[in-house]
């Protein structure tokens, strides 16, 4: 659980700083420049398209890779389900949210996440039931939404805050997700593996 943990904590890190480039150039989404709407419209995106990543590459390999024996394709065969989902999402984001995803920022912050491969291969290993994969993809999705709103509050309150000069934006953001990441590996113990 702990591992899975990192993992979320690690996307969280990789979306804030996307949401949050002064530049410019790492937005998600067009004409937005407010931190927390990025970072909202990034935990909507993550909410439709990890569930539906974890059912689909659990399928995948019950399905396909273990009966074949071919468990050894099982990184390359998640990698090309996890674009299609994306790019599927995409689509539905820019068809039906008001947050319309930049091209090709949106698919370049999402294949960079690490927790979308991550789930994707803990739901095969842990999860004995499509039932249970599907509930580990809405809990990770829901757990990965609520550190990146706490992480764009958290950075949205910095930027106002009186911060030393080289302790301005990306120290400081290594800070407070590093005492996130301290906060949250209070739970570690809690269930038992």
């Amino acid at each position: 659980m702990s591992s899975l943990l990192l993992i979320i904590l690690s996307a969280v890190l990789i979306s804030i700083v996307a949401a949050s480039d002064e530049n410019g150039r790492l937005r998600p989404f067009e004409n937005e420049s407010d931190v927390y709407r990025n970072a909202f419209g990034l935990a909507k995106a993550h909410l439709i398209a990890v569930p539906v990543i974890c059912g689909l590459t659990w399928l995948l390999a019950h399905g396909v890779l273990r009966p074949f024996d071919i468990l050894y394709l099982r990184t390359p065969a998640f990698a090309a389900v996890l674009l299609v989902i994306i790019a599927l999402t995409e689509l539905l984001m820019r068809r039906s949210s008001t947050l319309q995803p930049a091209r090709p920022m949106f698919v370049l912050v999402m294949c960079a996440n690490s927790a979308l491969l991550g789930i994707a291969l803990m739901s095969d290993v842990r999860a004995e039931t499509l039932w249970r994969a599907l509930l580990l993809g809405v809990s990770a999705a829901a757990v990965f939404a609520f550190l990146l709103l706490c992480a764009a509050t958290l950075y949205e309150r910095l930027r106002y805050a009186d911060v030393p000069a080289p302790f301005r934006q990306a120290p400081i953001l290594l800070i407070c997700v590093g005492m996130m990441a301290l906060a949250v590996m209070g739970f570690s113990g809690l269930i038992q593996e």
